[in-house]
Parts: structure tokens; C-alpha cells; sequence
């Protein structure tokens, strides 16, 4: 074989081994490939319990680890080898309102009573949202988050089925306070 077919056949391999690795991490499913970032810390009875893809290239994940009172907040970007953490933290919540500021996201969740059927967040300057309810660590918790609003001195108040108030929760004036498990 002369020099320059095995130079050719050499760069045509890596080519397609490239090409072939390229596919199949952009072939997989993302919440797959976040839930797997995630465990990579090996927390101990760590545990995804849910995914949200906020953008094509970003997505926040919200997992429990130790107990389940033991919730975290994960911001996680995509690259092109896969998905990788910005920002992530931890508390013993202990039931209480989790508002924390990752770099990008604000994020406040809690967990609340079963029969709770809807929740409006009261921003600051007086506009409500409303919050999404999903099943975090076996418990109904609700989630909001935000990239361009304030919620500091957010109120929560939850609703039964019958649109009665079940609960109000005032957010405090600053996030992540108290947090002693923030990875940058």
C-alpha cells in the first residue's frame, strides 16, 4: 500500500469514528443523558425526579438524595459531548419554600398538601404566574422558575379543587439563604 492510501484510509476511520460518536450522543435522550450527569455525583440514594427542558440547550433538574427532605437544583447546559452541570445545589428543606439562584434560573418549589389542584405565584411587582404541580421525591410539590424575573418577597398561594385557598407561603427577600451545598 502506498503512504498516501494509508494516510486517506487512517483519516476516512477517524472521520467516521467521530461522526459515528457525534450520532449517537446526539441520538440520545436527553433527560436520559441529564438524569446520567446527576448520578455521576453518586449521592447517596440519589434520586432524578424531574427534568425540565427550558431551552434546546438547557434544562433544570430537581433531585433528592440522603432523605427524601434532601432536594437539590440542578442547571445543567448542553455541549457538543453531551450535557454538563453550570450551577447545582442542595438543602435539607425540611418541607420549607426552596427559593435558590443558579446562574441562569431562579427556582422556588415546595412540596404541598395533596389535594392541592393549582398554585399562583404573586410576583414582587404584583404579577401572577402560575406554578406547575409535579411528584418530587413521592410528594406533590409545586415548581416555578424563572430567567428574567425577581422572585425575592415572591407569595405562593395554593388552591383546592374547588378554588378555595389551601395555604400562603411568603418567599423571602433573598435567595439561596442558608445554602451551604452549592456546586459551580
Amino acid at each position: 500500500m502506498s503512504y498516501k492510501f494509508k494516510i486517506t484510509a487512517i483519516i476516512a476511520g477517524i472521520i467516521i469514528a467521530i461522526g459515528l460518536i457525534l450520532f449517537v450522543l446526539l441520538r440520545s435522550d436527553d433527560i436520559e443523558q441529564i438524569e446520567a450527569e446527576i448520578n455521576k455525583l453518586q449521592l447517596r440514594f440519589g434520586d432524578v425526579n424531574t427534568v425540565e427542558l427550558v431551552e434546546d440547550d438547557f434544562a433544570l433538574a430537581i433531585y433528592t438524595w440522603g432523605s427524601a427532605w434532601q432536594v437539590g437544583v440542578a442547571e445543567l447546559s448542553k455541549t457538543i459531548f453531551g450535557w454538563e452541570t453550570v450551577r447545582m445545589t442542595s438543602e435539607e428543606t425540611s418541607g420549607e419554600l426552596q427559593f435558590v439562584e443558579l446562574s441562569r434560573y431562579t427556582v422556588i418549589r415546595k412540596s404541598i398538601d395533596a389535594n392541592v389542584k393549582s398554585v399562583d405565584v404573586t410576583l414582587n411587582n404584583g404579577e401572577r404566574r402560575e406554578a406547575e404541580i409535579r411528584e418530587i421525591a413521592n410528594a406533590k410539590s409545586f415548581l416555578y422558575y424563572s430567567d428574567t424575573e425577581d422572585l425575592s418577597n415572591a407569595i405562593v398561594t395554593t388552591y383546592d379543587k374547588d378554588g378555595e385557598v389551601v395555604e400562603v407561603i411568603e418567599g423571602p427577600d433573598q435567595p439561596n439563604e442558608g445554602l451551604n451545598r452549592t456546586v459551580e
